[in-house]
């Protein structure tokens, strides 16, 4: 496994996480929903994009 498969997993992870949080955050309906679910979804855009940037350059690094 190459370092960068390695950190997409790592960015998959975390925006798996973020969700996950968020989807809890909804259910219990508290202050944290209220607070800071549009922080949550903006971090798990960011994870989300960076995964795909990396599986990117991993297609393209193997393709040459």
């Amino acid at each position: 496994m190459s370092i960068l498969s390695l950190i997409m997993i790592i960015f998959m992870a975390g925006a798996l996480g973020v969700v996950i949080i968020g989807v809890i955050a909804m259910a219990v309906n508290g202050k944290l929903n209220k607070n800071h679910s549009n922080k949550l979804m903006r971090l798990r855009v960011l994870f989300q994009a960076i995964a795909v940037v990396i599986f990117v350059i991993i297609v393209w690094l193997s393709r040459n």
